[in-house]
């Protein structure tokens, strides 16, 4: 892979697709209309490309398989390459990430360590975790690596498992490799599927009755956040940032020599924020999927725009259904649930809470109105 003769490279990020093996059309419309407007050079998949915890996906054979070749197709039928990794939802699908990756690397197009095809590429710990190096248009020299990283699943007992160490000793390793083999730190962004405990550094606590803030969960339990205006730069923060509860201190090896300028994530599918922390930008890329939860027609996917002789002065963009497509989804009352329901378990269990105390208190109101009309029935 190498920059464009004008010095850009273009990225798509795409996360969150979360279908199921009937696709939704608007998911597929939102695909190729951002597709066509960046004209990307490579496309990154961040995981949860699958619904994967849909009975849909055990009822017969092979919808793992027909999902996947579904949602591939936009960018498959526009010769793009792309690169895929998971999330906490693609296993639950019944099919190891191991087994989704097979069926990937036969989809034309795959950037994987087994299809380089003379590429750069230094191969992870596990699948979904590898770099990518992109070189110059005289193709003379690597100028830039884009990291995928597999954050892994849902931990037992609630909550997100934490990145595995050897993730991180591998990603230093392979920041070390592009170093020696080029005399240099080769600058690099990361992408990845669940935000680090770091991007709560990008957000200032408040208490709720601020206008805007989000309740938040489990190792910020019962704590209100908004974006702190001093580190955000653009976007929305819209529900509650999902962290695993320990840290991996990814954070700290990525800054730790400065070659990552930046980490984007997908997970929470409302969150479209970007802010810089340390030297280290952090953002979000909404969900792209109809058929699960979102933020109405602003789902979208994030255009990066870098340069050759500056990677990391990068330009970056969402390419939103609203702006692209206009007007409402196919299936407006189905969306407008899916804008409402609850983004997390915790979430769900403290508005159901929420509503049983209102419910409580109504009855009791009821009552007490009852009582007193009764009592002043008696009087007269």
């Amino acid at each position: 892979m190498k920059f464009r003769e004008d010095g850009t490279f273009h990225i798509l990020h795409i996360t969150d697709i979360q279908e199921i093996p009937e696709v939704a059309e608007d998911t597929l419309t939102l695909m190729r209309r951002a597709l066509d407007a960046a004209k990307p050079d490579l496309v990154v998949f961040t995981g949860d490309q699958l619904k994967g915890y849909s009975k849909k996906f055990r009822k017969k054979p092979g919808q793992v398989e027909k999902t996947i070749n579904r949602i591939m197709e936009p960018v498959v039928s526009r010769g793009i390459p792309f690169a895929v990794t998971f999330g906490n939802h693609d296993e639950q699908s019944g099919m190891t990430n191991d087994e989704q990756m097979e069926i990937y690397r036969n989809i034309p197009g795959c950037v994987d360590w087994l299809n380089s095809r003379g590429q750069e590429i230094l191969h992870g710990t596990e699948e979904g975790t590898f770099a990518v190096g992109i070189r110059n248009f005289e193709e003379t020299q690597t100028v830039m690596a884009v990291y995928l990283m597999d954050s892994r699943g849902d931990a037992p007992g609630g909550g997100y498992q934490t990145l595995n160490p050897r993730q991180v000793f591998w990603y230093k390793g392979a920041r070390d490799t592009f170093e020696q083999e080029h005399g240099r730190l080769i600058p690099g962004i990361v992408f990845q599927h669940i935000p680090m405990p770091e991007y709560y550094r990008l957000l200032k606590k408040t208490d709720k009755k601020t206008k805007g803030a989000v309740r938040t969960y489990r190792t910020h339990a019962n704590e209100y956040y908004v974006l702190d205006p001093e580190k955000y730069r653009s976007g929305s923060f819209k529900e509650a940032v999902s962290i695993p509860d320990n840290n991996a201190r990814e954070f700290e090896s990525f800054r730790e020599k400065g070659d990552i300028f930046a980490v984007y994530c997908g997970h929470d599918h409302r969150n479209s924020f970007v802010g810089n922390c340390g030297g280290l930008d952090l953002g979000y890329t909404p969900s792209c999927g109809f058929n699960e939860y979102g933020d109405g027609v602003n789902r979208a996917a994030r255009e990066f725009i870098f340069h050759e002789e500056d990677p990391a002065a990068y330009e970056t963009r969402l390419l939103t259904y609203k702006d692209l497509v206009g007007g409402k989804p196919s299936r407006p009352f189905r969306d407008f649930a899916y804008s409402h329901i609850p983004a997390t378990k915790e979430e769900a269990v403290a508005k159901i809470k929420k509503y049983v105390l209102f419910t409580g208190l109504a009855i009791a109101g009821v009552q007490a109105v009852r009582s007193v009309y009764k009592l002043s029935l008696i009087h007269i």
